[in-house]
């Protein structure tokens, strides 16, 4: 586990996505910050310093700075993997062996009127998503682009929150019970996930869950910053940008099968969303 005093946060620098190509590794290096990946589909083989790692999809590891890392064999299938760098104020975080803990372990001081309440935080190097769909959400709002705002105060602030979010959620993973708000917002994800294809219906969702619309709403939007309709967007997007990278399907076929029958109407969708076209997306990411 990584233990880290708590505030400040670790601090967000940047984030991306590539896709490892059958029969390339992780290129050999020593980084003086950390770095966290994590594998959406295929395997990585990691080695930091003598321990070895096999990360498969849905795992995360949280390589440790200025300790060597490399590839320790040839990805075997294409695979997907999210990355961010970040950094710990002071460098004082410590590597301590893996314990059963709580949240009465972790919070160590109650606040008073000067000064604030202090934690320590124990995050697992490496480890399985619980909840897998709701931190893939605040994993892409990390890695997210946006051509207009990317630059702006405002977008940089809305990452640190998001990157905040995460860590907490690493946290929680570590250790608790999902909470009744994410119970709902992880049944309305997957039904929406198992009937993206169909024509979205708020009516729907709250008769399969029994809860009303705005309950189920305020949910999604506390749990993973999205309503339901944004959420289905988001989605259908994502699955459309795996499949423009990993086929060479046109873009009217790939529309169809995340659920937009209007070509037209899918592309716009995506310009706004992603900031490109979906071929000039294709081009960008397999680099052509």
């Amino acid at each position: 586990m990584i233990a880290l005093p708590i505030p400040p946060f670790p601090t967000f620098i940047t984030g991306g996505q590539y896709f490892a190509q059958k029969g390339t590794s992780h290129f050999h290096r020593t980084f003086p910050v950390f770095d966290l990946l994590y594998v959406r589909k295929g395997m990585l083989f990691l080695q930091e310093e003598n321990r070895k790692y096999d990360i498969g999809p849905g795992q995360y590891l949280i390589l440790v700075p200025d300790t060597e890392h490399k590839g320790y064999r040839d990805c075997e299938e294409e695979t997907d993997v999210i990355w961010l760098h970040f950094t710990v104020p002071l460098k004082n975080h410590l590597i301590v062996k893996n314990q059963a803990i709580d949240w009465s372990y972790v919070y160590k001081k109650e606040a008073t009127f000067t000064e604030p309440a202090e934690y320590k935080f124990l995050i697992p190097q490496f480890g399985q998503l619980k909840r897998k769909d709701i931190m893939e959400q605040l994993l892409q709002q990390l890695i997210q682009t946006d051509k207009e705002q990317d630059h702006s105060p405002d977008d940089y602030l809305q990452k640190q929150l998001a990157f905040s979010e995460l860590f907490i959620q690493l946290q929680r993973e570590a250790f608790s019970i999902p909470t009744a708000t994410e119970k709902v917002c992880e049944k309305a994800m997957k039904y929406i996930q198992d009937y993206f294809q169909s024509p979205f219906k708020m009516k729907k969702l709250s008769e399969e869950l029994m809860f009303h619309p705005d309950y189920i709403t305020r949910c999604m939007q506390k749990t993973i910053g999205m309503t339901p309709v944004q959420y289905v967007t988001y989605y259908r997007l994502n699955l459309a940008k795996r499949m423009l990278v990993q086929s060479d399907e046109k873009v009217a076929t790939i529309a169809k099968e995340v659920g937009i029958d209007d070509v037209t109407y899918f592309s716009k969708l995506f310009k706004k969303e992603e900031g490109l076209t979906p071929l000039e997306y294709r081009r960008l990411v397999r680099r052509e």
